[in-house]
């Protein structure tokens, strides 16, 4: 039976063993308000994925073990996106996305995420890499009432340098965390993030709800 959308189904990994030969990346991660330990570049890749997609409410990692014919196998995340929940595996090489079900008694899909999958989403993984500090570091000396005067003005489209010369003479690293703070929770696009780079020509529209 699925948890009440209030409750989550996994909320801390079930192990934090490295493997051996394996690196250490930590990191805070906004959507969750904690800090997560990852074991991989790609698992990383995919953390940033999953942060920098809106309709993806919560996760975490390594949640749970997918348990299948020739044994067992780790799961890297688990994923809820609206009522939809899923685990993924990330694999180097090239796998058929979808893997099976994680057991008899959780009725979630097992999915690979292989490499290609994350390379082709390179330039918007690479954007909220730069994006994902300022939240860790400045989110929390962001008012409320910034929040919603750049959330009015995005319904002109402006770029960033101009949301940044409009709201002086609020700290410009302020500025620039709201507007990227939206964009995170989904009050705001920046459709141009997906084929080009962050920087003060990226256009902020307000979304439509």
């Amino acid at each position: 039976m699925a948890p009440s959308s209030t409750q989550l189904r996994f909320t801390h990994a079930i192990t934090e063993t490295r493997p051996k030969g394996a690196g250490r990346f930590e990191f805070w991660a906004p959507k969750i308000g904690r800090r997560l330990t990852l074991f991989s570049p790609l698992q990383v890749r995919l953390w940033t994925l999953l942060e920098g997609t809106p309709w993806v409410t919560c996760y975490c990692e390594r949640p749970a073990y997918w348990r299948h014919d020739s044994g067992k196998l780790l799961t890297d995340f688990w994923v809820r996106a609206g009522r939809r929940e899923v685990c993924l595996i990330v694999a180097g090489e090239s796998r058929l996305g979808y893997a099976g079900a994680l057991s008899p008694s959780e009725d979630i899909d097992v999915r690979y995420i292989d490499a290609k999958f994350l390379a082709s989403r390179s330039i918007w993984i690479e954007n909220w890499m730069r994006i994902l500090p300022y939240l860790s570091a400045n989110a929390r000396f962001v008012s409320t009432r910034l929040l919603k005067g750049i959330e009015q003005a995005a319904r002109s489209a402006p770029t960033l340098g101009d949301i940044e010369r409009d709201f002086q003479p609020h700290d410009i690293v302020l500025v620039r965390t709201a507007a990227l703070m939206l964009l995170h929770q989904g009050r705001v696009t920046a459709r141009s993030l997906r084929d080009r780079a962050l920087d003060a020509r990226t256009i902020f529209r307000r979304a439509r709800l």
